[in-house]
């Protein structure tokens, strides 16, 4: 038995010990075997020979050889056999024959001949014995010889190969059911060579190879599996046996040239390993996490007693213990690379099933999970309380989808972004300190150097102030319509470029745009102007550098790039003046007429009687003239004419009244009609005509009781009528009722020139009648001459007797001036250290004024006067004709003190509350508020008064103190404006009753006066013009109270006094001006 194996062994061996190499190039052997040769032609010096071979790829010599010499059918040796090996393309179809002969002794003769032959190229092998060419001939002249041609291949080797025979020759020598193996032979031969045949060992009979293989290079390859060969329960049946199969190629070589001696080659049947079909790979989790994993799909489930595992190239092997629904299997804890697995199993008889195809490797890349990284750019915040930042998050790697959250300060979340690799933007943020954090869908996160979580800390920043406008000042155009008005105001916060703002006024009434008309940096603001424009309401809008970059959405109210003020800018009313007649020319020919100006608007001068100045013109045709004294509002002493008049307000803006004509009545007309009587006492008539004036008129006769425009009269003589009309002019006339001739009387009168004086004069001059006469005064008896002077007014009545007896009566009347007068306010008694006012009152104007105090003449001459010491006091007034009037006071002064301050608002709008406080520190006996006309009061106490006043104006409120025998008066100017025309301070709440500042403006001084509606803790502030706190005080539990502060130096500007109460708070601008 021993012997057996060990025979079988070397049998074995000796049939699979070929070389293992790739399949070679096969060769044919050509061998040309000669007979005996013969010389059948004359005898010969020598004979040459040749052979050649054609082939497709051209001629090859093969054989050349020469004799010495032959006679006559000369038997002589033939060469060796010619062996000669070619390539399949080489191999020759024909044989080329060439020979030479040579005769003679002396003289040399010879002669050539060729001859060919053609074999068969396409037969597996040639053997063939010939005697001939193929013309019939012999192969060399006149040689005869028989020739054996032998063509095979020269050996044929076989190979296995796995799979469809790629690479190289393998030992494996399996075969699988469903898997192709390759075998390959010897190449090179004619296809017909190839007769490839199987056989089970233990049998007989060799099977010629089915249809079902697959052949290739001209057959020397076959291709095929276990089933191509037997059916599915035979090849199990072999299986299961352990029977293994022979192969071969029945065909002969040189080597072989009997069946016994064929190359064979012997292959185990066995059962083909599960096929890989497909994979999924899953990545690591996170990177470099070590994880990922693959999920490897078979063809097929695992048989019964089938074991199958899988070995990683370089690594080893793990059992699959079983497949699931899907007949796949996973490979899990792999780091990212490059991976071989192969499968490898065995089958129920412990065989080792197939598994060298391609569909038993898988050869996989596992991507590396890319690094998670992430950076962000921010931007800031544009405007102060904007919402415009924004974090925009640029993250790659990971699995690609990732979750941002961005949580505040406080830790609360403000958002949450889910995306894929690229960027994604955290908007409408505002300014604070963020915490960025971003992982992927796997949950994991980019690693700083340390290994710890990345997180970015973002501090998102704004501007450290809005946008603001302050109205530095405002210069109200000096008439209603001119165009000289000017804002100027002040802009800070926010971002402001290196030249500024942009700055836009917009005026309400039409929209018009204007820009400024000049501006400059002044410190952290700058400052805008516009100039030259007129009246009305302005909004100032002011933008920094960032605003024009904003979206719509972060440029609505309230926004910090941006910010606007309403302001408005008025200007006097529009000036215009009316003329009256308020005193009609009572005569013709009078000087007594008066016209009234009645102007308004503009803007009043406010530190003079009157608001305006007054000029007034007489026109004369083309002419023009200006009436030097006539410069009050109202026009005296005016004789009929057309008046014009022109008021000019405190801004240097006239205007002119239409021309007013002043009538006079037509000149009044005395005329009379006389019946004189008789000598002996018949009674006359005088009758009067009266013409002109203004009737009815009254008549006043030298005969006592006579009022008719007719007198009966029963004596001759002079009469005297004075006729007045209703306006009080008066015309008089004397008629002479003679018989034959009356008396005449040609007076000339002189009336007084003030009130009370005694310059008046009368000069009669006597005619007619009988001279010569007698004349007496009814006054005075004692005087009788026709001429009187030192009168003052009154009646006189003249007697003028001529020699005839006859007399005449003649009365005269001298007219009384109006009495000029002047008036002072009462005496009071001076506190300590304090000065009053007294002001004189005139009964006309045009006067000028003398003061004197205890006799002594004062240097003061105007209608007012400042006293402080106690004293007579008296005031000369005189008019232009030298009359005078006087009027005097007593002053007296007291030791005791009560100083007297008040706060009112400067301006307030027209039909508002005004709060006039007392913000005196010593208590007076009695406190009297002195308010306009026009005042409407709410409430009135010692400590304030709240009134409203309805209409525009300048006003003056006093409050007059009385402290035991002394009183003091301070007064405030007060500017009533119309609706729009004042910007209340803000904040009057449910703290704050009062707050108000006085004076202002100021040159330094000034007290603020506080009052809360209960006492509370308070906080004052006195701030800059550029907002820098001055002073600062904190008030405990006070209710009311008075501070007072001095701004020292030259500076000029607007100062904010800020009062804070809890959360109310409001704010007082305070104008300081130069002294």
């Amino acid at each position: 038995m021993k012997q057996i194996k060990y025979f079988l062994s070397i049998l074995l061996y000796s049939i699979c010990a070929f070389p293992m190499n790739a399949q070679v190039e096969g060769e044919y052997q050509l061998t040309i075997s000669f007979g005996r040769m013969r010389n059948s032609g004359n005898p010969m010096n020598s004979t040459e020979y040749s052979i050649s071979s054609v082939s497709n790829v051209g001629t090859k010599f093969l054989r050349y050889w020469k004799t010495g010499s032959l006679d006559k059918g000369e038997y002589f040796n033939a060469p060796s056999p010619i062996i000669s090996r070619f390539t399949k393309k080489e191999r020759p179809y024909k044989l080329l024959f060439w020979g030479k002969r040579t005769w003679g002794w002396v003289i040399h003769h010879s002669s050539k001949g060729d001859n060919e032959l053609l074999i068969d190229s396409n037969t597996p092998y040639l053997h063939r014995v010939v005697s001939h060419g193929d013309d019939g001939k012999d192969f060399f002249p006149l040689v005869q010889t028989i020739l054996t041609i032998e063509v095979l291949p020269v050996f044929i080797h076989l190979h296995y190969y796995t799979d469809k025979g790629q690479g190289t020759a393998s030992s494996l020598n399996l075969l699988p059911d469903n898997d192709v193996i390759t075998l390959k032979a010897t190449k090179g031969f004619v296809e017909s060579t190839y007769k490839w045949q199987y056989q089970t060992i233990g049998e007989s009979i060799w099977h010629d190879m089915p249809n079902t293989v697959s052949y290739s290079e001209g057959k020397s390859v076959v291709t095929f599996k276990g089933t191509d060969l037997y059916a599915r329960s035979a090849f199990n049946e072999l299986v299961r046996q352990g029977k293994n199969i022979l192969f071969r190629i029945n065909a002969i070589t040189d080597e072989t040239r009997n069946e016994a001696d064929y190359k064979k080659i012997i292959l185990t049947p066995t059962y083909s390993a599960p096929h890989i079909l497909s994979h999924d790979i899953t990545l690591e989790q996170c990177h470099q996490s070590g994880d990922a994993s693959l999920r490897v799909f078979l063809d097929r489930p695992l048989w019964p007693g089938e074991a199958l595992a899988v070995f990683k190239t370089g690594g080893t092997g793990s059992n699959i213990d079983a497949l699931d629904a899907e007949n796949s299997f996973r490979i899990n804890d792999l780091a990212a690379g490059a991976y071989t697995f192969q499968l490898r199993g065995t089958h129920s008889n412990g065989q080792n099933t197939y598994r060298e195809t391609s569909k038993h490797i898988l050869n996989v890349t596992i991507n590396e999970r890319p690094a998670i990284t992430h950076s962000f750019i921010q931007k800031n915040i544009s405007c102060f309380s904007g919402h415009d930042g924004e974090i925009m998050l640029t993250a790659s790697g990971g699995t690609g989808n990732f979750t941002a959250t961005l949580t505040d300060a406080g830790g609360s979340v403000v958002q949450t972004q889910t995306f894929n690799t690229g960027n994604v933007s955290f908007k409408r943020l505002s300014a604070g300190n963020y915490t960025l954090r971003v992982q992927d869908s796997n949950g994991c996160v980019a690693k700083t150097s340390s290994g710890e979580e990345l997180i970015h800390q973002v501090i998102l920043t704004e501007p450290s102030e809005a946008v603001s406008i302050t109205e530095k000042s405002k210069t109200s155009p000096l008439a209603y319509q001119s165009s000289d008005g000017a804002i100027q105001i002040a802009v800070s916060g926010g971002t402001p470029s290196a030249s500024g703002y942009t700055v836009r006024f917009v005026r309400k009434s039409d929209g018009q745009v204007f820009a400024p008309t000049d501006s400059h940096s002044d410190g952290n603001q700058y400052i805008y102007t516009l100039r030259n424009i007129p009246r009305g309401e302005y909004t100032a809008i002011a933008e920094d550098m960032r605003f024009a970059l904003l979206g719509n959405e972060d440029k609505q109210d309230p926004c910090g790039c941006h910010a606007q003020l309403a302001m408005t800018l008025s200007a006097p009313p529009l000036l215009t003046v009316d003329v009256e007649e308020t005193h009609f020319v009572s005569c013709h020919g009078d000087s007594d007429g008066e016209l009234t100006a009645h102007g308004k608007g503009g803007k009043p001068i406010i530190s003079a009687q009157l608001p305006y100045t007054y000029a007034w013109y007489k026109i004369s045709g083309s002419t023009k003239e200006q009436l030097p004294l006539q410069i009050d509002s109202v026009a005296h002493n005016l004789s009929t004419g057309q008046y014009q008049v022109k008021i000019t307000d405190s801004n240097g803006i006239s205007v002119e009244s239409a021309v007013f004509e002043l009538k006079q009545p037509d000149l009044l007309s005395l005329s009379f009609t006389t019946r004189p009587p008789s000598c002996s006492g018949g009674a006359g008539l005088i009758s009067t005509t009266v013409t002109g004036g203004t009737a009815p008129y009254t008549y006043e006769w030298n005969k006592e009781g006579a009022t008719e425009a007719n007198l009966t009269i029963n004596e001759a003589g002079s009469f005297f009528v004075r006729v007045v009309d209703s306006r009080g002019c008066s015309i008089t006339g004397n008629v002479e009722v003679t018989t034959p001739e009356a008396i005449y009387i040609k007076p000339t009168i002189t009336n007084p020139t003030c009130y009370g004086a005694d310059n008046g004069a009368i000069s009669l001059e006597l005619s007619g009648g009988t001279a010569p006469y007698t004349i007496h005064w009814e006054d005075d008896n004692t005087i009788s001459t026709p001429n009187r002077e030192h009168l003052k007014a009154g009646e006189y009545v003249a007697v003028v007797s001529d020699q005839a007896g006859c007399s005449l009566h003649y009365r005269v009347v001298l007219e009384q001036p109006e009495e000029m007068t002047v008036k002072l306010n009462g005496g009071f008694t001076l506190c300590h250290e304090q000065s009053r006012k007294i002001t004189a009152i005139p009964s006309e104007e045009n006067v000028t004024y003398q003061w004197l105090h205890d006799g002594q003449v004062l240097t003061e001459t105007g209608k007012e006067l400042i006293v402080s010491k106690a004293g007579h006091y008296r005031v000369v007034i005189t008019n232009e004709k030298g009359c005078t009037a006087t009027a005097e006071v007593e002053i007296k002064a007291s030791n005791t003190e009560l100083p007297l301050d008040i706060t009112i608002p400067s301006s307030v709008t027209a039909g508002s509350p005004i709060h006039a406080v007392n913000i005196s520190r010593i208590r007076a006996d009695k406190l009297e508020w002195s308010l306009p006309d026009n005042a409407v009061i709410t409430s009135k106490s010692n400590e304030s008064v709240v009134f409203t006043i309805p209409t525009p104006g300048i006003y003056e409120v006093t409050l007059t103190g009385y402290l035991g025998d002394c009183s003091t008066v301070v007064s405030q100017r007060l500017e009533v404006l119309g609706e729009g025309g004042v910007v209340l301070p803000d904040g009057k709440g449910d703290a704050i009753k009062q707050f108000l500042v006085s004076p202002n403006p100021t040159t330094g001084d000034f007290k603020v006066y506080v009052e809360l509606k209960e006492p509370r803790d308070f906080t004052l502030r006195l701030l800059s013009p550029t907002s820098v706190e001055m002073d600062k005080k904190e008030i405990k539990n006070i209710q009311k109270h008075t501070f007072e502060y001095e701004l020292r130096g030259d500076t000029e500007g607007v100062f904010k006094v800020e009062l804070s109460v809890g959360n109310e708070k409001s704010t007082l601008r305070i104008t300081k001006k130069r002294k």
